[in-house]
Formats: C-alpha cells, sequence, structure tokens
C-alpha cells in the first residue's frame, strides 16, 4: 500500500508523524479523498485531530480495520 494514500486508512490505526517524530498513535475517522488530510478520532487522552500533509504530517499504518492482521 502506498503510505501516500490516506483515503484507504479509514478504520485502521495509524502513527502519525512530523519531522519524523511520533506525535500520536490512533484511529482514522476519516480523510478526504484525495488524501491530503485525515481525522484521527478521540480517545481518553486526545481529542479528535485533523492532520494535513501540507502541514507536514505523515502517516503510517499500523494495523487493519478491526485490528486484523497488519497493513
Amino acid at each position: 500500500m502506498n503510505r501516500e494514500d490516506w483515503a484507504h486508512l479509514v478504520g485502521g490505526i495509524v502513527e502519525v508523524r512530523l519531522n519524523g517524530t511520533l506525535i500520536r498513535v490512533g484511529r482514522v475517522i476519516q480523510a478526504t479523498a484525495d488524501s491530503s488530510m485525515l481525522w484521527t478520532e478521540a480517545d481518553a487522552v486526545e481529542q479528535r485531530t485533523l492532520y494535513s500533509k501540507a502541514c507536514g504530517y505523515e502517516v503510517r499504518p499500523r494495523y487493519a480495520l478491526g485490528g486484523v492482521g497488519r497493513y
């Protein structure tokens, strides 16, 4: 899978990085069709958050939808 294709990550667990530094691990709840932005769901510690490629964020898949298998 192409790491640049964020639209296919909805439902999966991802690592969000900025300048190589891990910012967050979370589940993707929505992404734009052009893969320019995605949202991670809120959890016990973090709020729902929007990340944009234009701001330099990178997203790396960790687990597939439902946690079954790996990307």
